[in-house]
């Protein structure tokens, strides 16, 4: 079986088809299918899974308006959105089962294929979440159902690769979409300096002149290397420059010296960094993306005088960090940025399309995170207006037979 990783992956790659899809073999025919979507027959299997994932999110939203994880009998004696549960229930699983005929429907108009290895990781799926909850089995979602569903999410990615990929008629080209890269991304080093002392007091004037000369220094070495790249090992060197001066500073209660090092503040910072090795040239860089909208500006739009002034000093100062390296760092020159008033950086930027290679940051998995990133939005709202044009045709039988609560809901053995 190949790692979990990739089949957690692959799962979790689109969302519109991460539910379940197949039939039920144990059920009688009329109601082995649950509705009719275009062409496609919705099974029961489908459907039931559906409805417990619809189940689990009228729970959530039950928690999150009151405070506390609700009790079955409470869901079920519950409205949401002013409908009874059970209604609200079999509505998310309809749209849910909408959603899925759609993307069958899509994939057989643009003639798409999967591949065994699709193929293959599906069944490695189906096996694998079939094995994590009892409720399925118990509630005739079969094996059958799981794969169906997993070859679904390959399907939407194909979907989206036609339409949205390089050769799509509604992406981009491999310029723009590196120029995309390049106008919400920052390759970034810094160092943070502290102006506090031991005791989390802010130091001493004297102290703080020190310090904010040492940055000065720091940014003028920097500045005096030739190319982006010796400016980013020179930033490892004042870093580490940085640390010894914290270290030979740092004192325990008895008066001891005490080694210690120091740590950068997160900056919406993406999980892609690079690996830090000692022959690694991008050493502690980070790619920081491009805050475009923020809690505080929505706020502002809504109330400018009330609810802008609820965000946090460290939103603001993550958020003006983020707007200062987009908007006026001048690249590849180091800087000394006032980050709060306890803190200041010396901070680099360096050219991000140095680093777009097949090897590096322009490799495939990039590439369709980065198309992802940019349509993923209007790729959900191309199939929504896609399964608007499906003809829906509920059975009324199945949805009686197959009502929430007459499903295993509580999770058992996981």
């Amino acid at each position: 079986m190949k790692s979990l990783k990739k089949i957690t992956a692959a799962l979790t790659a689109v969302s519109i088809a991460s539910a379940l899809a197949g039939c039920t073999p144990s059920i009688g025919s009329g109601t082995k299918n649950a509705l009719t979507v275009g062409s496609y027959e919705i099974p029961a299997g489908l459907f039931i899974y559906y409805s417990m994932q619809g189940y689990s999110e009228a729970a959530k939203v039950l928690e999150t308006n009151n405070g506390t994880a609700p009790e079955l009998k409470d869901v079920r004696n519950a409205k949401i959105d002013e409908i009874d549960s059970t209604d609200w229930i079999q509505n998310k699983a309809t749209e849910y089962c909408i959603a899925y005929a759609g993307i069958q429907n899509e994939f057989d108009a643009i003639g798409g294929e999967l591949t065994q290895d699709d193929k293959d990781t599906a069944e490695e799926m189906a096996e694998y979440y079939f094995a994590q909850d009892s409720r399925l089995d118990k509630n005739g979602v079969s094996i059958d159902t799981m794969r169906k569903m997993a070859e679904s999410t390959f399907k939407e990615k194909e979907i989206f690769k036609y339409y949205y990929g390089f050769d799509g008629d509604k992406g981009c080209s491999e310029d723009e979409l590196k120029d995309y890269f390049d106008e919400n991304f920052a390759r970034v080093k810094y160092v943070s300096i502290s102006l506090k002392d031991d005791a989390g007091e802010k130091v001493a004037p004297d102290k703080e002149r020190e310090l904010r000369n040492m940055a000065e220094k720091y940014a003028k070495q920097i500045n005096g290397k030739s190319d982006d790249l010796d400016k980013m090992h020179e930033m490892d060197a004042v870093s580490e420059d940085y640390n010894e001066y914290v270290a030979a500073n740092t004192t325990t209660s008895e008066g001891e010296e005490s080694v210690t090092t120091t740590t950068t503040t997160t900056t919406a910072v993406s999980d892609e960094t690079t690996t830090t090795t000692t022959t690694n040239p991008y050493e502690n860089e980070r790619l920081i993306q491009k805050q475009t909208t923020t809690s505080a500006e929505e706020a502002s739009e809504q109330d400018s005088e009330t609810e802008a002034a609820e965000e946090t000093d460290d939103a603001k100062n993550t958020r003006l960090f983020n707007e200062f390296l987009f908007n006026e760092l001048p690249m590849g020159e180091a800087k000394v940025y006032e980050y709060s008033d306890d803190t200041i950086y010396v901070v680099l930027r360096a050219d991000l399309r140095e680093r777009m290679t097949e090897d590096d940051y322009w490799s495939e998995d990039y590439i369709e995170s980065l198309q992802s990133m940019r349509y993923y939005n209007d790729f959900t709202d191309f199939l929504d207006e896609k399964s608007k044009e499906l003809v829906i045709e509920k059975n009324k039988s199945a949805y009686r037979r197959y009502a929430p609560f007459k499903l295993e809901l509580e999770a058992q053995g996981q």
